[in-house]
């Protein structure tokens, strides 16, 4: 297991937002995204703030902002040289989304000996495999603390094989504050599926069992998924459990660094 992951910068960065951890339990315009710091609100948080610490990191995000309005005051406030990938941010209340969920659940059947798990503070023989699962699909990983909770409250739901192998993983971070434009909304995703066993609709199983389950703990009012604007299997999955995008609603990593993360 490793207690960080990713590349000398990554990790780097992701040990800078381990420290801040008490600033962004005190400042409702920013979340810690395990991965790299996002501003909620970053008028909230004085554009000052956030290019001083954009320049420290050299990647930061923007979930939930009308696209075109968010890019061009990105590009304004931090200068032309930041690069702006975007993801579609797919959301869904409730209501919508754990009806979807169950008639996922009930469609896609488990081999015998299979099992569920869901963890909201996995040992290390868990994080390991996690860990290796998300790296081996191209999906950046959690550091170890957060996933483990020790950040925000997060859950991570497994599916193992009858050998006990991890074959699917997906987790849920509860990680916005009660105070900002986001609160009452969960951030789902980090969806993995082993090579071997892709195509069998475990993405959308593992997905809709995290969902339900990030709901029964954290009793989200809006869940908030997002991907690529070419994956489009990716966004069938999320679709199959409920959530919607509208267009120009996207989440962005501005990149000055050469550094991002997938999903």
């Amino acid at each position: 297991m490793a207690e960080f992951a990713g590349t000398e910068s990554q990790v780097c960065l992701q040990k800078r937002l381990r420290d801040r951890q008490p600033w962004v339990d005190a400042t409702p315009g920013v979340a810690n995204g395990g991965r790299l710091l996002h501003f909620v609100e970053p008028e909230s948080v004085g554009w000052d703030t956030v290019r001083k610490l954009a320049e420290e990191d050299g990647l930061v995000g923007f979930p939930g902002v009308d696209e075109k309005q968010a890019i061009a005051e990105i590009n304004a406030q931090l200068g032309a040289d930041w690069e702006t990938p975007f993801w579609m941010a797919f959301i869904g209340a409730p209501d919508e989304v754990l009806p979807a969920c169950d008639r996922v659940i009930g469609d896609v059947a488990l081999p015998d000996g299979w099992r569920i798990d869901a963890f909201k503070a996995p040992d290390d023989a868990q994080l390991s495999a996690i860990q290796a699962l998300n790296t081996q699909t191209g999906v950046a990983p959690y550091p170890a603390y957060y996933s483990r909770s020790e950040a925000v409250p997060v859950v991570t739901v497994c599916i193992s094989d009858a050998a006990g192998e991890l074959v699917a993983t997906a987790a849920a971070s509860n990680r916005y504050h009660p105070q900002c434009r986001l609160a009452g909304c969960t951030f789902a995703g980090m969806v993995s599926v082993a090579p071997s066993h892709q195509g069998r609709g475990l993405g959308k199983l593992v997905n809709a069992l995290m969902l339900a389950r990030s709901h029964d703990l954290f009793s989200w009012s809006m869940i908030k998924e997002q991907v690529s604007p070419d994956n489009a299997v990716s966004q069938a999955m999320i679709r199959a459990c409920g959530l919607a995008h509208s267009t120009g609603y996207v989440s962005i990593a501005a990149v000055k660094s050469g550094e991002t993360f997938t999903r």
